[in-house]
């Protein structure tokens, strides 16, 4: 059989973005195959494993599997071979890893529980958890708690990471279209400026949520700006886009209401007509506090750390917790002395294949605890 590190290594090579991952759909059945499983597909690319124990309950493990629209720059025998592509995230290493424990259990014959595992497209973007919960897998098969892992190089490798509660904001990307009036800039009263009021919304909203919200952990950030045909005319239309992250709907909401006050204070002040197009994508990651406190005494002998606070960061895990309690953790890659240090979604992401057998380990210690 394969090592976990081999098919960290063959998936690799083969990342495909989000709905695409027809390789990496092939390769994932193939493996469960030659393990001697009978897996199944799912959500068009994605695929799953159920494992019956004849047991009432199912414990749910989740791996994702796409890639990023990078072109990798490791010098690496194992190079992503799809131009533009790579698995720039570790969802690689968490295929790899749920493989491996798919291998480990080959050699068990008891069990208190069934075990599902998810392979699940589109992480990234749209988001394929919401999918495959829609296609009742989760409900057929009686799934009462569902855990994953995410490879993560700000923190020292090997490390396993959680906190009970919120772990990972929730995630929504904005556009903002600000329409004005053409005018040559020496007639500039007979236009409206649509540069100057996409700049005054901006700063108003910055302003407000400093005001308003610098107590609650949050983001609202404005990343991209586009405006103006010529240096001389008067812009008649600005594009502004942005995300906003939080760890609670409350929060959430506040920021929406801010951004559609100063919407139209600012539409008010300058005559432009402003238009904000939300699109939310991943609720918070949330994990459930009783199977924190269970997953914290079941560790016991692994490097386990408790966070002390959440990050802003995102993942569409978080659609799982809201049908069935579950628990996410990151597993640490950072190394400097390896320079295993580069951050997800760089051209440089890499770590230790160690790590992976850590994360099986894991999975092994949660399903035999019951």
């Amino acid at each position: 059989m394969k090592s976990i590190q081999t098919y960290r290594e063959e998936l690799h090579k083969i990342p495909e973005i989000g709905l695409q991952e027809f390789k990496t759909h092939d390769y994932l059945i193939n493996e469960l195959k030659a393990l001697g499983y009978h897996p199944e597909t799912v959500f068009n690319t994605g695929v799953f494993l159920y494992l019956d124990y004849g047991q009432k309950d199912t414990i749910m493990f989740r791996s994702d599997i796409d890639g990023l629209k990078i072109t990798e720059q490791n010098a690496i025998p194992f190079k992503s071979t799809h131009q533009g592509m790579m698995h720039a995230c570790g969802h690689d290493g968490h295929m790899a890893m749920l493989l491996g424990f798919a291998h480990a259990l080959k050699d068990i014959k008891h069990l208190n529980r069934n075990v599902l595992l998810v392979f699940q497209p589109a992480e990234e973007y749209p988001g394929g958890a919401k999918e495959i919960i829609k296609t009742g897998l989760l409900t057929k098969y009686n799934v009462k708690e569902v855990y994953g892992i995410h490879l993560f190089p700000n923190l020292e490798e090997g490390t396993i990471n959680t906190k009970p509660g919120p772990l990972m904001g929730n995630i929504t990307l904005f556009d903002v279209e600000v329409h004005g009036k053409s005018a040559h800039a020496a007639m500039k009263d007979e236009g409206i400026d649509a540069l100057y009021a996409a700049t005054l919304f901006y700063t108003k909203v910055k302003a407000q949520l400093s005001k308003e919200l610098d107590h609650e952990p949050h983001v609202a950030t404005f990343g991209q700006m586009s405006s103006g045909s010529a240096i001389n005319i008067i812009s008649n239309y600005t594009l502004l886009k942005g995300t906003i992250r939080s760890l609670s709907k409350a929060t959430y909401d506040h920021i929406v209401r801010i951004i559609e006050q100063v919407k139209e204070d600012v539409s008010l002040d300058t005559g432009a007509k402003i238009d904000v197009h939300l699109n939310f994508l991943y609720p918070a990651v949330n994990n459930d506090p009783i199977l924190y406190e269970k997953a914290k005494n079941t560790l016991q002998g692994l490097p386990f750390h408790e966070l002390k606070e959440p990050y802003l960061i995102s993942e569409d895990f978080s659609y799982y917790q809201q049908v069935v309690p579950g628990i996410f953790f990151l597993l640490g890659t950072k190394n400097e002395a390896k320079g295993f240090t580069y951050l997800l979604h760089n051209d440089r992401f890499n770590f230790n294949p160690e790590v992976l057998s850590q994360g099986v380990d894991l999975y092994l210690k949660l399903i035999q605890s019951y």
